[in-house]
């Protein structure tokens, strides 16, 4: 099994199986949730859901019944609290929801059914500190193995929540934190020209993130590997739009095979460079396996922006051409 932590918008990444939280019966839209973002994404509100299109599967885990699309396969949510008692939700309750997600888990996927996402639970409107939250997150790992899925992907708000899980596991295995070194800020600081100039949402959202992760004194190296994932998974989405292949939601090694051909008419190398990132994303996901060191976290940072600068160049190529 591969355990992948992510920053950002739970929708990027397609998987079998979407897990949103929720208050108990609260699925409404509303702006900056992910239940708001679901309907921006996907055009879907389950508001108003009777028995013939939303099935309850225990005590706080629902199944809704919902067309096709490229997010993911299907949807569930999970409630944590009443909305009106939303401060009542305490650490006993998070655990006893992570035993009821071990529990579905293990005996609702079926074969094909290989990959979840869901959020860091209880850390938003439930107001559970991020180390708690992190903590039984951490602990549920073992009892995640018994299920039948292949790739688990938690998704937090943002890289700093990353950082401090991160430091979490480190703790948990007793690893020493690394400190960041000339040769990474010097690739660090050649990535800041790029955004001097104007470039695509994507490129600027990434280097701006390497930026924040050079000024962060509580980020891990391994987040390095996290942020080139990320950019992986996202820029190939782009790419295969650019390059106009139609292929079904897949995992990023089959995105990059789909586009091989195409990179090796145009620039050779970004195969290669997205194929570190594909590898590097993979050593992180999993908490047993040695922390990247500097020159790992510089060749991520290098080979970001070689995808980069090429994805600017198609980028603009293609947006004129519209």
């Amino acid at each position: 099994m591969i355990i992948e932590f992510y920053a950002g918008d739970i929708f990027d990444i397609h998987s079998d199986i979407l897990l949103l939280s929720a208050y108990k019966g609260q699925f409404f839209p509303t702006p900056g949730t992910t239940w708001g973002s679901l309907f921006i994404k996907t055009g879907m509100s389950v508001v108003g859901f009777s028995n013939n299109n939303s099935q309850r599967l225990s005590d706080n885990i629902l199944l809704f019944q919902t067309t096709k699309n490229s997010c993911f396969n299907k949807l569930f949510a999970l409630e944590l609290s009443d909305l009106n008692k939303k401060s009542s939700f305490t650490n006993a309750a998070l655990i006893s929801r992570y035993r009821e997600l071990i529990h579905f888990l293990e005996n609702y996927p079926s074969e094909t059914e290989e990959s979840i996402s869901l959020p860091l639970l209880g850390t938003g409107n439930q107001g559970l500190s991020l180390e708690d939250s992190v903590a039984e997150l951490l602990k549920t790992f073992n009892q995640l193995k018994k299920t039948k899925l292949k790739i688990i992907r938690v998704f937090a708000k943002d890289f700093a929540s990353i950082g401090v899980l991160n430091k979490k596991i480190n703790e948990v295995l007793k690893r020493k934190e690394l400190t960041h070194k000339g040769l990474l800020l010097a690739a660090i600081d050649e990535s800041q020209k790029i955004i001097t100039n104007p470039v695509s949402p994507l490129t600027f959202t990434t280097i701006t993130n390497l930026l924040s992760l050079a000024n962060s004194d509580h980020s891990a190296l391994n987040i390095f590997g996290l942020v080139g994932r990320i950019f992986a998974e996202s820029v190939c989405a782009e790419f295969l739009q650019i390059y106009r292949i139609d292929i079904e939601p897949s995992v990023l090694s089959s995105k990059i095979s789909a586009l091989s051909i195409n990179f090796r008419q145009d620039r050779p190398h970004i195969e290669p460079h997205l194929r570190l990132l594909q590898i590097y994303g993979n050593q992180v996901s999993h908490a047993g396996n040695p922390d990247l060191n500097h020159q790992d976290a510089t060749s991520i940072v290098i080979s970001i922006m070689r995808i980069a600068d090429f994805y600017e160049f198609k980028f603009s190529s293609s947006t004129k051409q519209i």
